[in-house]
């Protein structure tokens, strides 16, 4: 058999090429599912590369999905039907192809970790990062994450910044230091999943709040405080996950007034709000007494780096850090590090550049592809909200999408508390691994639509 062999472009990293050139040929029909690739060093030698710019190469292609390793057999090109979005919740037999349910960070325009860590080994502190920090983390890692802030339009001082483990562990630990079991805090009816299972995780009761296209609405919110004893708010600053609301400036003003005569600490969740390309107006910025902001680098740099930044009060800062020292210890100091690198080196900025306008053109292509439907979105977005018409419901739509290889999220995976389960989903344009790969679900999902099921009809 001919061995495969594939052309890489001269425009952009050999490695990146090959992994390219593995997805284009696996849906071209010119690799086959199963299909044995060369060793490295046989395609390094016919390519004239070296054996680890092909190493690199298959394991960029492993992390996206296309080729898997082997025993026996080396690197050999992944099944069709490989894995789905750990957010479906469909039939584990039968999973999806292309994933517009995980909202992530478009992998493809991270920064290169491979010379972030050439750098870094090259450093005569290096070891200082795989050994014990402060809880609060490391004062360079906290003057970075002051810098990050800045970006949300957020002025903190290094000394009221704190380094977490993400966006979810900064939640995790802000509800668990600020909140005790059975009390209340307030949150839009629909919201993020992961902060609903937290609360119910510490025994926190999430209060459904009435939402609007600016987020939570006030009077909503002044009702039930009086109604629940509600003592907290969660809520973000825009591009609200899932429903894209994003307050004015009044909308923020009245809520930051209620927080203030109803006493609520409020944590902000800024998760989506640098998809926008001028700073949003935050609750930190109005109430910065009371108001807890979460600054994560995971939809706007890396994912993966499990980093993120939470501005307090700064008489809550000791406490908050007994929170981090009882949950992790401590953020990583080498992912921290990592992060501060590439903030303080521009490289994060860039990489945000680059997100946004690849969000826009994302954007413009769902606008395309779904002309004629219902849906909520932001030129700048990273998901989308599709409202569904009669008779579809969101958990049929979500099964039905799935059987035909596309994987969205039924709105009853945001519903807080009671909320009845809205005829909606949420449909990443972020998760594809490239726009071609996304205009093929979202024309899945406009066919769907078109074939709106009659009543009566059965979902099978």
């Amino acid at each position: 058999m001919t061995m495969w062999l594939p052309r890489l472009p001269d425009d952009r990293p050999k490695y990146l090429g090959l992994a390219d050139a593995i997805e284009a040929d696996l849906a071209g029909g010119r690799l086959a599912p199963g299909q044995r690739l060369p060793t490295h060093r046989d395609l390094a030698d016919a390519l004239g590369v070296t054996v680890g710019t092909v190493t690199r190469g298959y394991a960029e292609a492993a992390r996206r999905g296309a080729v898997r390793g082997e025993v026996g057999r080396g690197t050999v090109v992944a099944p069709a039907e490989g894995g789905g979005s750990p957010w479906w919740k469909g039939d584990p037999e039968m999973p999806a192809n292309i994933d517009l349910g995980l909202v992530t960070g478009m992998y493809g325009l991270d920064p290169d970790l491979g010379a972030a860590l050439r750098e870094l080994a090259v450093r005569p502190d290096a070891q200082e990062f795989l050994r014990y920090q402060p809880s609060r983390g490391m004062a360079r890692h906290r003057e970075a994450g002051a810098l990050w802030c800045s970006r949300f339009g957020v002025e903190a001082r290094p000394d009221e910044v704190l380094v977490t483990a993400g966006g979810q562990h900064a939640l995790l630990v802000l509800l668990s230091v600020l909140f005790r079991p059975g009390d209340r805090v307030a949150a839009g009816n629909l919201n993020y999943p992961g902060v609903i299972s937290a609360a119910s995780l510490l025994g926190i009761k999430l209060v459904p709040v009435a939402m609007d296209g600016e987020g939570v609405v006030p009077e909503a919110l002044e009702e039930a405080c009086a109604r629940e004893g509600v003592r907290g708010l969660y809520c973000m600053p825009g591009a609200h996950n899932p429903t894209t609301a994003t307050p004015t400036a009044a909308r923020q003003q009245r809520l930051a007034e209620l927080a203030r005569s109803r006493n609520l600490l409020v944590i902000e969740d800024a998760a989506y709000a640098l998809t926008a390309p001028q700073p949003l107006v935050t609750l930190a910025e109005l109430a910065p007494e009371r108001t807890f902001f979460v600054a994560s680098v995971s939809k706007m740099v890396a994912g993966g780096l499990r980093v993120a930044f939470v501005a307090s009060p700064p008489e809550q800062v000791e406490r908050l850090s007994l929170g981090i020292t009882g949950t992790t210890w401590m953020a990583s100091p080498l992912c921290a590090e990592i992060a501060a690198a590439w903030i303080f080196g521009g490289v994060a900025d860039a990489t945000m550049r680059r997100k946004r306008a690849e969000a826009a053109r994302r954007n413009e292509l769902a606008r395309r592809a779904l002309a004629g439907a219902r849906f909520s979105a932001l030129g700048h977005g990273y998901f989308i909200w599709l409202e569904l018409p009669e008779p579809w419901r969101a958990g049929d739509f979500e099964r039905m999408a799935a059987l035909r290889g596309v994987v969205v999220i039924a709105g009853d995976a945001f519903a807080v508390g009671q909320t009845p389960a809205p005829a909606a989903v949420r449909v990443s344009l972020s998760a594809a691994r490239n726009r071609q790969e996304l205009e093929r679900g979202l024309g899945v999902l406009a066919g769907l639509l078109s074939e709106a099921p009659r009543p009566g009809r059965a979902i099978v």
